[in-house]
């Protein structure tokens, strides 16, 4: 006797609409039935590994574009480090030509003495007050000097080639008088020297040195 497994309403079912389905429908709905379970392992295995993998590329590029960079930064370090022995050695030569607080007396006697010399009467000779700047101070210094026009030209010949900078401005002549043969000059003009501080401004504080007792070394 050959056995029947009992059929459950849900055979029934399945055999009543199943069978009503035609070939083509019955491969269209497997189609799609792959087509589903291809998009959901897409979504659950291929997609993630996939984002991963291309997060891990970019890396990989933005660590390539780093080590480039740290290579030739590597190159072009002995050609900073010249420059920057250079921009030392430079700074340091001029620095010379500006003089230290405790030196200012003594330019000012040197400028004095150079007037002298060249034959001209000082009728004053005020400093002025120091005008901040980054790593070193102006000092202002307006003077009024009469004698010969060669003479005046003498001195600021001297002047130029003191040791220490010193430059001239706003020369002007006030008054001619003649005395004898010669004819003199009443000039006035102002020179400005420069005071080494080492001192950056802040422009942060209205251009007051970060450390103003730095200033009288």
């Amino acid at each position: 006797m050959k056995y029947s497994p009992k059929r459950t309403k849900f055979d029934i079912f399945l055999d009543e609409k199943y069978s009503t389905i035609s070939r083509k429908n019955k491969i269209l709905c497997f189609g799609l039935s792959v087509l589903l379970m291809v998009v959901i392992a897409f979504f659950v295995l291929f997609k993630p590994n996939f984002d991963e993998a291309q997060q891990l590329s970019i890396k990989v590029k933005n660590a390539s574009e780093d080590l480039v960079k740290v290579r030739k930064a590597a190159r072009d370090l002995p050609i900073h480090q010249k420059e920057l022995e250079d921009a030392r050695s430079l700074f340091e030569a001029t620095s010379v030509l500006l003089p230290k607080s405790q030196e200012i007396p003594n330019l000012l006697r040197n400028i004095s003495d150079v007037g002298r010399s060249s034959n001209l009467e000082f009728l004053s000779f005020v400093p002025g007050a120091e005008v901040p700047q980054d790593f070193y101070a102006e000092i202002p210094i307006d003077i009024k000097i009469k004698g010969p026009y060669h003479n005046l030209g003498l001195f600021l010949d001297k002047v130029s080639k003191l040791e220490r900078i010193v430059t001239v401005n706003n020369i002007k002549t006030e008054k001619v008088e003649q005395d004898n043969s010669e004819m003199l000059l009443h000039s006035s003009c102002k020179l400005v020297t420069y005071r080494f501080t080492n001192v950056k401004l802040d422009p942060q504080n209205n251009g007051v040195p970060k450390n103003p007792t730095a200033q009288k070394k």
